[in-house]
């Protein structure tokens, strides 16, 4: 049978697929078709990038890894030894026989004894008996020097002087001075004036003016007077 005839003003419709959006203005769109053929994929889907084997690459890093560390190690362990062997012999402090005393051991070889002992202020190592002399124009001179614990203002010092007169004959003076000042830890002992305690001929033996007491690094002592310069040095003779 035959269609109706369609409506004055309106046009017949033609059957056609679903159109697609408009067109943007100025750039035409061409049209899609409604219905794909085939299995094909739908346009404007890639398809799925292939994967990548990672296993060796991965492995390749591992190894590489470890190398560098076992190489950090080794620098390690090198510094940490300072760069000696295990078969390297220890360091140790030797002095050579022929080597003299330091500045802290006496000539005797035993600690010179800066502190003090417990019963005055005088440090251990300047105790004891010591000996000098002085040449002259008549002859040698001997100095018997003894160093003895005390306090400040104790006597510490007793000076025994003997020697030939120029004037011929001999003379024996004996001092005594006690200590001025307590020194402080390697410092010299500072000692006041000397008193004559007894003398033959007694014109002969005159006090002396403060003195200055210096252990040295040879392990003998040395009696200044600062005020003249003059000094004398002694070696231990107990």
């Amino acid at each position: 049978a035959q269609q109706p005839p369609p409506a004055a003003g309106y046009p017949a419709p033609t059957l056609v697929g679903p159109a697609g959006p408009p067109p943007a203005y100025g750039h035409p769109r061409p049209n899609v078709p409604a219905y794909a053929h085939g299995h094909g994929q739908a346009p404007g889907y890639a398809p799925p990038p292939q994967r990548r084997r990672t296993g060796p690459a991965v492995a390749l890093v591992v190894v590489a890894v470890l190398v560098a560390i076992g190489a950090g190690w080794t620098v390690f362990a090198f510094m940490k030894d300072g760069g000696h062997t295990t078969n390297s012999p220890a360091h140790t402090s030797t002095r050579s026989p022929s080597a003299g005393p330091s500045a802290g051991v006496r000539g005797d070889g035993q600690d010179k004894g800066d502190g003090q002992d417990g019963d005055g202020a005088v440090p251990s190592g300047y105790l004891g008996t010591w000996s000098g002399a002085i040449d002259g124009g008549a002859g040698r001179s001997t100095r018997r020097l003894v160093i003895q614990q005390g306090e400040v203002g104790d006597t510490v010092l007793s000076l025994t002087a003997e020697g030939p007169l120029d004037t011929g004959g001999s003379y024996h003076c004996v001092f005594q001075a006690a200590l001025e000042a307590e020194p402080a830890s390697g410092s010299p002992v500072r000692v006041g004036p000397s008193q004559v305690t007894s003398g033959e001929p007694a014109t002969s033996c005159t006090p002396g003016k403060p003195t200055v007491l210096t252990l040295l690094p040879d392990g003998s002592l040395r009696r200044e007077i600062p005020e003249t310069g003059e000094s004398l040095t002694y070696t231990r003779s107990d």
